[in-house]
């Protein structure tokens, strides 16, 4: 197996992983953000008022997007072993 292989082997598992990670994170942000807004509003500062929310919707767009992500997860791990079994 050469350098170059491996190199993008490498680069390609990096773009699976922020695809994968980057929509439970991106919800994650959003409603930390809008729960954080509206506890400086009410002046309400309790950490379990903004991770319960937080908790929620990560948990149903990993659910929502369940599908989504496997499919992208078993066809890189497939490539992934198709290409090293033709390397060497």
């Amino acid at each position: 197996m050469d350098v170059t292989r491996l190199v993008d082997w490498t680069r390609e598992g990096f773009r699976v992983a922020l695809l994968l990670g980057g929509p439970p994170l991106l919800a994650a942000v959003l409603v930390g953000l809008i729960v954080g807004a509206i506890q400086t509003m009410t002046q309400l500062h309790e950490p379990v008022v903004a991770q319960v929310p937080r908790l929620l919707v990560v948990l149903g767009v990993v659910v929502a997007l369940l599908p989504w992500l496997v499919t992208t997860w078993v066809a890189f791990a497939r490539a992934l072993i198709t290409g090293l079994g033709s390397g060497f």
